[in-house]
């Protein structure tokens, strides 16, 4: 059944699987090209369309509903300021490299189309750091293959783990802090 999956609908499931995210998928793709399963073009096109497809949806969703996703995005103000803060520093350049820092690829790219930032400069930096992401990824797991896939894994679960309890402390301190308030 698996093999079945595999052999059928592999390339399907890692255009789906780099529509979001896809560090995961992509050094497992770069792996099976090691074994000769998947080859390097087949790959860097579906998880670069993949890829793009999404992120443009995420930018147009910004710039779109504007309105509906600055009350989502407020939800998360010091973010929104440290985010703030960088593109300030890095300027445009943060589209590039904002895929490699966990958990700023969506916000990054929400915050970019609610801006008004201009779409075709936006557009032409989003395949630079999308084509490097697709490399990037998938030659680590061509050339480090399974340990490559267990540190990816081991760090989103434990990222996880982490953001779970940081959370509770905040809201243990956040009741602490009403509480002493009354």
């Amino acid at each position: 059944m698996i093999e079945y999956l595999i052999s059928h609908f592999s390339y399907t499931i890692l255009f789906f699987w780099s529509f979001l995210e896809g560090e995961i998928g992509l050094a497992l793709a770069g792996f099976m090209i090691a074994k000769g399963r998947f080859d390097f073009p087949t790959v860097f096109l579906i998880t670069f369309s993949g890829a793009m497809i999404g992120d443009l949806l995420l930018f147009g969703t910004g710039r779109l509903f504007k309105q509906k996703t600055e009350t989502v995005l407020h939800r998360y103000d010091k973010k929104l300021r440290r985010g703030e803060k960088w593109f300030r520093h890095f300027g445009s350049w943060i589209i590039v490299f904002e895929r490699f820092i966990y958990g700023t690829h969506i916000p990054a790219l929400l915050m970019m189309g609610v801006s008004g930032f201009n779409f075709w400069k936006f557009f032409l930096l989003e395949i630079v750091g999308v084509a490097l992401w697709s490399v990037t990824f998938t030659s680590l797991g061509y050339y480090f293959g399974q340990t490559v896939i267990n540190l990816l894994t081991f760090t989103q679960r434990h990222l996880t783990i982490t953001f779970l309890v940081l959370l509770f402390f905040y809201i243990v301190y956040q009741l602490q802090k009403e509480e002493d308030e009354k």
